[in-house]
Protein backbone atom coordinates (compact mmCIF):
# COMPACT_ATOMS: atom_id res chain seq x y z
CA UNK A 1 0.00 0.00 0.00
CA UNK A 2 0.74 3.82 -1.38
CA UNK A 3 2.55 5.65 1.99
CA UNK A 4 1.23 9.07 3.09
CA UNK A 5 1.94 11.98 4.86
CA UNK A 6 -0.29 13.43 7.46
CA UNK A 7 -0.16 16.77 9.64
CA UNK A 8 -0.79 16.23 13.58
CA UNK A 9 -3.41 19.54 14.12
CA UNK A 10 -4.54 20.88 17.30
CA UNK A 11 -8.20 19.79 18.50
CA UNK A 12 -9.68 23.22 19.86
CA UNK A 13 -10.47 23.04 23.80
CA UNK A 14 -7.98 20.11 24.57
CA UNK A 15 -4.29 18.80 24.13
CA UNK A 16 -4.81 16.09 22.15
CA UNK A 17 -3.87 16.36 18.63
CA UNK A 18 -5.98 14.92 15.47
CA UNK A 19 -4.48 12.89 12.20
CA UNK A 20 -6.44 12.90 9.49
CA UNK A 21 -6.99 10.12 7.25
CA UNK A 22 -6.26 10.95 3.49
CA UNK A 23 -9.76 10.24 1.70
CA UNK A 24 -7.93 7.78 -0.65
CA UNK A 25 -7.35 5.43 2.48
CA UNK A 26 -10.98 6.27 3.40
CA UNK A 27 -12.81 5.16 0.58
CA UNK A 28 -10.04 2.29 -0.20
CA UNK A 29 -10.67 0.55 3.17
CA UNK A 30 -14.24 1.79 3.47
CA UNK A 31 -13.58 3.91 6.61
CA UNK A 32 -16.29 5.53 8.28
CA UNK A 33 -17.05 8.68 11.13
CA UNK A 34 -17.71 6.27 14.51
CA UNK A 35 -15.17 3.49 13.67
CA UNK A 36 -12.84 2.75 16.60
CA UNK A 37 -9.53 2.17 16.09
CA UNK A 38 -6.62 0.75 18.82
CA UNK A 39 -3.00 2.51 18.73
CA UNK A 40 0.24 0.79 19.23
CA UNK A 41 3.05 3.70 19.87
CA UNK A 42 6.85 2.24 19.46
CA UNK A 43 10.20 2.92 18.39
CA UNK A 44 11.35 0.82 15.50
CA UNK A 45 14.93 -0.76 15.60
CA UNK A 46 16.09 2.59 13.81
CA UNK A 47 15.23 4.47 16.87
CA UNK A 48 12.04 5.94 14.46
CA UNK A 49 8.78 6.79 16.41
CA UNK A 50 5.89 4.48 14.79
CA UNK A 51 2.22 4.92 15.34
CA UNK A 52 0.37 1.81 14.68
CA UNK A 53 -2.98 2.06 14.13
CA UNK A 54 -5.67 -1.24 13.80
CA UNK A 55 -9.70 -1.03 13.41
CA UNK A 56 -11.32 -2.70 16.46
CA UNK A 57 -15.09 -1.85 15.32
CA UNK A 58 -16.45 -1.48 11.57
CA UNK A 59 -19.37 0.77 11.54
CA UNK A 60 -22.04 -0.44 9.25
CA UNK A 61 -24.13 2.35 7.48
CA UNK A 62 -26.41 2.19 5.07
Amino acid sequence: MKMFTVKARARHGTNSLDLTIPVKLVKDLDIKEGDVFSVVAFKNDDGIDVLEYRRVFKIEKT
